[in-house]
């Protein structure tokens, strides 16, 4: 990049918008392996109707860059990361888009990188069980963002590949702009602009887990960062945008 940190691409703070996680079923907008079809068709069944999601205000020290070692507080039992896209808007959208209008509105004004939204799912359980949403537990570890943006317009046409590896072990192969994805950022801003809501320019809007991209979606089949280790370390690659990575240590081991 030709700035000296991701971070410098932002306005602060920053208006960050992502789906609302239903964790008995789907996380994200994406797929969720590990559950059965019946649970599954009836979440997609909502999930066409209807974009749930959640808002934070983002300052610049819960951005977290490419490379950089993250923090994660002895009291988070069950750390967890999400591969998305985030979408970075330029200019300020308008009411009442069709899919087709906000798809030419991205095409011009539009950028995208990788986004790790961190979560904590023993606070989400927790959070979900007395009928509240998901920003508690997606607030607390921050983001991570990078290593460049590029426009949407050469993503969309691109529909790059994607590579999840978790301390060298992939754990996901998949193409973004056709797999694991219900709800495009064309249908997203869409839906968005015709409840109204007008997003400035400066929003951060994800684009919902990829199917696999994280460990609450397998069901028990990865255990959670951190779960017996002293560093995890977490690579998330798009074809064309480069490799996010960072690694994650208990806050006290020698990170701070």
């Amino acid at each position: 990049m030709t700035a000296t940190s991701i971070k410098d691409f932002l306005t602060y703070p920053i208006r960050f918008l992502d789906g609302v996680s239903d964790a008995r079923h789907i996380i994200g907008m994406g797929r969720s392996s590990g559950r059965s079809e019946e649970e599954i068709q009836r979440s997609l069944e909502l999930r066409s109707v209807r974009w749930a999601y959640y808002a934070l205000a983002l300052g610049r020290h819960e951005i977290h860059e490419p490379g950089e070692m993250v923090s994660i507080p002895r009291s988070i039992r069950k750390a967890d990361y999400e591969f998305e896209i985030a979408l970075l808007l330029d200019q300020t959208t308008e009411e009442g888009w069709t899919e087709a209008e906000a798809e030419n509105f991205l095409q011009k004004h539009g950028r995208v990188t990788i986004l790790n939204d961190l979560s904590c799912r023993c606070l989400q359980g927790e959070d979900v069980q007395l009928g509240l949403g998901p920003a508690r537990s997606k607030s607390i570890l921050g983001k991570a963002l990078g290593p460049r943006f590029i426009s949407y317009a050469e993503f969309a046409k691109r529909n790059p590949r994607i590579v999840l590896r978790v301390n060298g072990e992939v754990r996901l192969e998949a193409q973004a702009c056709t797999d694991s994805t219900l709800w495009t950022f064309p249908k997203i801003s869409a839906y968005l602009s015709q409840q109204p809501l007008i997003l400035e320019a400066g929003t951060l809007i994800g684009s919902g887990t990829f199917a696999g991209g994280s460990i609450a979606e397998l069901s028990g089949k990865y255990p959670w960062l951190l779960d017996g280790k002293t560093v995890d370390t977490v690579e998330m690659e798009v074809e064309g945008i480069g490799t996010l990575t960072n690694s994650f240590a208990r806050r006290g081991e020698g990170n701070g």
